[in-house]
């Protein structure tokens, strides 16, 4: 049985700007540009051996370098952002030989420090799983001496000039917690509170809190020159940013759609219908085994040439209102990674293989099953702040990235999947003759007479908004 779903619009974006309805179009938005802050958030956490670990910090040396070299290129003329930190990169992709061998001897001489061995031991030996919070921490304490390092080289090889910096305190930076056993002294308190892990996210909490403060003031006081961004990016927000990207090593991008399964709340019409001045479109969804779906025409698969046109059909997938979000495995879900990458980046080492590589090998089938399946279920997760909204949505997806430009995420459905429209309690007139006519012409080209128009009004008795079928309006 086919089912009915709800989508709000405004005016402009329905008829004026976008030319929504005339074009049968549908946007699928990036999570950035939805209105809940935590949209998409998933909570990994990291717990593996020495190899990874050490894999991680070179992989992290190696993404700081790649920034190096812009900023030096492009000094404060070009905007970097995060995207620019190539997480999806490694050794094997520097252009020359002589790139390559200028990192090899950055990373020999970062790992030649016993600090940095004994911080990457002391972590891998962790009983609990760090989260970001932590890792942060770890990642903002090696950061200047990774820094040191790199400009240290550069101006070896005559990319940089020389500076006037004291060669080795930086490495001072990175023993000072570990001089002072910081490590140990977490585990002590772990087992001082019986192995509850909520006391050390608490600690590296107010460490990071404590850190954002620190920050806004050196900014307020002119220590952190606001006008270089792409400085501060490379010298202060590294540690940071390159964390927030490490997402992009697990589960490909994503972009949604959203629908409703109702159109009765105020709210919802104050806010996604334009203060009751858009309207709402009601599609009518295909079912099978007991899921929902819609037809759209867009890019279905990619060859030589490029990509490839015609019909997908997308699920409808209700959001689930929970407290929390589900954990991930970082190392253990390295999903967007072929296997050589894998073996060579992450979970080879020396001639020596991780154990994090275990659970892949030894069932790929059930591992990608459980991949997938953690993949929509933290993109189909809200808050019950959001409940009333009642939503469902399409997500459009691909392991090839081949939705990164907006215009391929603009994807055209089936006029007879829409099955009418309501307008909003304060719709003008002039936006329903509009309206009107767009759908009388594609009503006849399309030989329909079963197109219905509604209006929205506000019902006393059961306080919601309700609707009524405007009979009059046929052709």
């Amino acid at each position: 049985m086919n089912k009915n779903f709800y989508r709000f619009r405004s005016i402009d974006r329905l008829t004026n700007d976008f030319k929504e309805l005339e074009n049968q179009n549908i946007y699928f938005a990036h999570p950035s540009q939805l209105n809940d802050p935590m949209e998409g958030y998933r909570d990994l956490y990291w717990a593996g051996d020495y190899i990874v670990w050490k894999n991680l910090f070179k992989h992290y040396l190696f993404c700081l370098e790649r920034l190096c070299v812009l900023l030096i290129l492009s000094d404060e003329q070009n905007n970097l952002s995060k995207e620019n930190i190539p997480v999806l990169s490694g050794e094997n992709d520097l252009p020359t030989p002589m790139y390559k061998d200028l990192f090899k001897r950055i990373s020999n001489k970062f790992f030649d420090s016993p600090n940095i061995l004994s911080l990457i031991k002391k972590i891998s030996s962790r009983t609990t799983p760090i989260r970001r919070d932590e890792l942060s921490f770890y990642l903002t304490n090696v950061h200047p001496f990774a820094i040191e390092i790199i400009y240290s080289e550069y101006e070896k090889s005559n990319l940089t000039s020389r500076r006037s910096f004291e060669e080795g305190t930086t490495n001072n930076i990175t023993s000072t917690f570990l001089d002072e056993k910081f490590i140990d002294l977490l585990e002590e308190n772990l087992d001082e509170h019986k192995r509850e892990e909520k006391i050390i996210d608490a600690l590296f909490a107010a460490q990071k809190h404590a850190h954002a403060q620190i920050d806004i003031l050196q900014r307020h006081n002119g220590n952190i020159d606001t006008n270089q961004s792409n400085k501060n990016l490379v010298i202060v927000e590294f540690p940071e940013e390159y964390i927030s990207q490490l997402e992009r090593l697990v589960y490909p991008e994503w972009y949604t759609a959203c629908f409703m399964s109702e159109c009765k709340n105020s709210s919802v019409w104050g806010h996604y219908g334009d203060n009751h001045t858009g309207v709402c479109l009601i599609f009518n969804a295909k079912q099978k085994d007991n899921k929902h779906y819609l037809d759209f025409k867009g890019i279905n698969g990619l060859g030589s040439s490029g990509p490839s046109y015609g019909n997908i059909s997308l699920e409808l997938h209700p959001i689930d209102y929970a407290q929390g979000f589900g954990k991930i495995d970082f190392f253990r879900s390295l999903g967007r990674l072929t296997t050589s990458t894998l073996n060579s980046m992450w979970y080879g080492l020396e001639g020596d293989r991780s154990e994090c590589a275990d659970e892949i090998t030894q069932n790929e089938g059930t591992w990608r099953e459980n991949y997938w399946k953690n993949f929509f279920r933290d993109i189909t997760v809200k808050s019950d702040d959001w409940s009333y909204e009642k939503e469902y949505r399409l997500i459009l997806s691909s392991s090839l990235d081949s939705y990164s430009e907006p215009a391929s995420r603009l994807l055209s459905y089936d006029f007879r999947s829409l099955k009418g429209i309501i307008f909003g309690i304060k719709t003008s007139k002039n936006d329903k003759l509009k309206i009107i006519k767009i759908i009388k012409e594609k009503c006849l080209k399309e030989n329909r007479t079963d197109f219905k128009f509604y209006q929205a009004y506000y019902s006393a008795d059961n306080k919601c908004v309700e609707h009524s079928e405007m009979t009059l309006l046929q052709f």
